[in-house]
């Protein structure tokens, strides 16, 4: 488990980017060109990862 403040890089589905740098804890949800990266955080930091979610979606 990383410990607060510690940067981590987690895997986005969909959208304009494939990894987003962030500190933990990540934040559940970051803007996006066109939508909304959403935090899918099922089971253990390693696994979680950002689904994004289209403008009016």
């Amino acid at each position: 488990m990383p410990n607060p403040g510690e940067r981590m890089l987690i895997r986005c589905e969909g959208g304009p980017t494939q990894w987003r740098a962030v500190t933990f804890p990540p934040p559940q949800e970051l803007d996006a060109s066109g939508g909304l990266y959403v935090l899918v955080d099922d089971g253990p930091p390693e696994q979680w990862w950002y689904e994004f979610v289209p403008d009016g979606g």
